[in-house]
C-alpha cells in the first residue's frame, strides 16, 4: 500500500530585506534555557514583527516557564510596521515557538512615576533579582 500524501498550495516566497540579529545576553539565555550568544532574528515587514530562533535546545524547565525578553524597537524598525518611536519589543518563547509584540513608548507621566517606584525600591528590587524567580 502506497501512503497518500496530501499537499497544499503555498504563498510564494517573499524577500525580506529588513532584518535584525541580536544575540541574547547570558541572563536572558539562561531563561530561555538557551546557550549564551544564541541569536535572535528579527523580521520587519509591514504587518508585524516576527522572531526566529533556534528552540530545539531549550531545556523543558524554561518551556513551561514561557520566558520573555524586552527589546527597544530600532527606529528603523517602527517605521516599517508604524509603530511609534521607542516603542518596546517583547519577544518571548510559548510551546516551543517565538512571538513577538509590539508595545508602545510609555507616556512621559507614566515613565515618570515608573521611574519614582523603581528608585524608592531599589534595593528590594536587587535582592528579588539576586534571590531570582
Amino acid at each position: 500500500m502506497t501512503p497518500v500524501i496530501e499537499i497544499s498550495p503555498s504563498l510564494a516566497p517573499r524577500k525580506i530585506e529588513h532584518c535584525w540579529i541580536v544575540e541574547m545576553p547570558k541572563e536572558i539565555a539562561e531563561a530561555f534555557g538557551l546557550p549564551e550568544g544564541s541569536p535572535v532574528a528579527l523580521f520587519a515587514l509591514p504587518e508585524g514583527i516576527t522572531a526566529q530562533m533556534n528552540l530545539a535546545a531549550q531545556t523543558s524547565e524554561a518551556r513551561k516557564r514561557e520566558p520573555g525578553w524586552f527589546i527597544k524597537m530600532p527606529r528603523e524598525m517602527a517605521e516599517i510596521v508604524g509603530a511609534a518611536e521607542g516603542s518596546i519589543l517583547a519577544v518571548y518563547a510559548k510551546m516551543g515557538k517565538p512571538y513577538v509584540e509590539i508595545y508602545p513608548p510609555l507616556r512621559p507621566d507614566l515613565k515618570a512615576i515608573v521611574d519614582e517606584i523603581l528608585d524608592k525600591n531599589k534595593e528590594a528590587f536587587e535582592e528579588l533579582k539576586r534571590l531570582g524567580d
